[in-house]
């Protein structure tokens, strides 16, 4: 990950970063740490602009970096998806690469594997070429997922920096329960902080009430009527959650949006596996789930396409950092969010 970046000064910047990899959560740490190079708020938005190449075009993100920043000595450009452009796009970021502008930062991001063996010869040369000049004018960094084995320290890292303890047994607990999903685990861990308390202890039975949920039957029906569109349902029964529960509103908001993310998360998979054919049993077998979970996940599936799915959970990152930061209280924004995927 790209560290410490806030300590220095933008004049030491790079001209241009390629950032690949499937670690989507150091790539994002690594955008952030960019940005605050760019001084305040009001200060980097006059010379931040982010790009996706699905939407945008190469010749866009050029022509933001061949502009002089206004009131400042660099710009900060975000070009997402690189790895989706074809080769005729990629030749004109080569291009770029080779003398890119000293006053804007290009950072490409392909949150993918870059060296992709199967992809066509073609395609491997020319990224392979946009990977030369990168290193020749700027930095790259691959950042590849974050093994198992070395997970429970990355939560314990996280705790310490929250400045909370977290017991063997929690952390246990908690990685078995969330995976490998970094963007999941963070979010869990500011929730779990926020309910024990700066300087106190994550204990087993925490997560188990926070982050596995109480078995409830309301959040079962929650998410069903979640998954099935039925509005009027769900924004019962969300109702139901909130005057039954013993915790804050902030915290059930967030325990609610954790188990809506994992829902969300089981129905991209399984459009995922159904593309590959792949039969309810070795389904079972890969999600962890059982036979009468794994069919409803099936049914609900067809409800939504993958790009709204994506949607879903883009929209529960905003509703996340609307929780965390208190602009509004948590269970409108939690209503706003059912809002949202029902009418989709």
């Amino acid at each position: 990950m790209i560290k410490n970046l806030s300590k220095k000064g933008m004049e030491s910047l790079q001209p241009i970063y390629l950032l690949t990899g499937e670690n989507s959560w150091k790539i994002e740490k690594s955008i952030s740490h960019l940005k605050l190079r760019f001084g305040n708020i009001s200060e980097r938005e006059l010379n931040f602009q982010q790009f996706d190449l699905l939407e945008s075009t190469v010749d866009d993100v050029l022509g933001v970096c061949n502009i002089l920043p206004f009131l400042s000595s660099k710009r900060l450009v975000i070009a997402r998806n690189v790895h989706r452009l074809n080769n005729d796009e990629l030749e004109n970021i080569i291009e770029y690469a080779k003398s890119p502008s000293p006053y804007t930062c290009l950072v490409l991001v392909a949150a993918t594997v870059w060296d992709d063996l199967d992809l066509p010869d073609s395609t491997k040369e020319i990224r392979a070429t946009l990977k030369e000049t990168v290193k020749k004018t700027g930095k790259i960094y691959n950042f590849k997922p974050i093994q198992y084995r070395n997970l429970e320290n990355w939560v314990k890292e996280r705790c310490r920096e929250r400045e909370v303890r977290i017991n063997p047994a929690a952390v246990y607990l908690l990685t078995n329960f969330l995976g490998n999903d970094l963007f999941n685990l963070e979010s869990e861990i500011e929730k779990l902080t926020l309910y024990v308390g700066k300087g106190n202890v994550i204990d087993q039975a925490t997560i188990q009430v926070l982050v596995s949920g109480n078995p409830e039957i309301s959040i079962f029906k929650f998410l069903d009527a979640l998954g099935e569109k039925k509005g009027s349902e769900a924004y019962k029964t969300l109702k139901n959650i909130y005057l039954n529960t013993k915790l804050p509103n902030n915290i059930e908001s967030l325990r609610i949006l954790g188990i809506i993310r994992w829902h969300f998360k089981k129905l991209l998979e399984i459009k995922s596996l159904i593309k590959k054919k792949i039969n309810l049993k070795e389904m079972s077998k890969i999600l962890s789930l059982r036979d009468f979970a794994i069919k409803k996940l099936i049914n609900q599936h067809k409800n939504f396409s993958e790009e709204q799915l994506k949607n879903c959970l883009l929209n529960l990152l905003e509703v996340d950092e609307g929780i965390k930061t208190g602009k509004q209280k948590s269970e409108i924004l939690i209503e706003k969010l059912v809002s949202k995927i029902v009418n989709i």
